[in-house]
């Protein structure tokens, strides 16, 4: 997993990336900066908890990714079968490449757990 995250960190303007259960634990990070796992792990939770509830309330179907923007970064969320793959950009990031990078890190990494389960 962790080769995989490397690999999506290297497109301009992600700053890191990690995968997060359902339960809020990290289970692969790759941050050029030191991450509280503990605290990341369980905002992101809440995060993709609330939005699962409200697509679902709004009868929308599965939620498969999102995009939060703030200020001063932007915040990518694509399901996997080992949690969320989520990624923290730079506010110039190219949105569409950031995307098309993201859905293929989240096949490789459905690909890599297939094996586990």
């Amino acid at each position: 997993m962790e080769r995989i995250l490397a690999e999506l960190n290297k497109t301009p303007g992600i700053i890191g990336s990690f995968v997060v259960a359902a339960d809020g634990i990290i289970v692969a990070s790759d941050f050029a900066t030191e991450l509280d796992d503990e605290l990341m792990g369980a905002l992101t939770s809440s995060i993709i908890n609330s939005t699962e509830k409200a697509t679902r309330k709004m009868e929308q179907g599965d939620l498969v990714s999102f995009i939060v923007e703030t200020d001063t970064n932007k915040m990518y969320f694509n399901s996997t079968r080992a949690g969320y793959l989520v990624c923290i950009s730079s506010p110039d990031a190219n949105l569409g490449l950031v995307r098309v990078e993201m859905r293929s890190a989240a096949e490789k990494l459905d690909n890599a757990t297939m094996g586990l389960r």
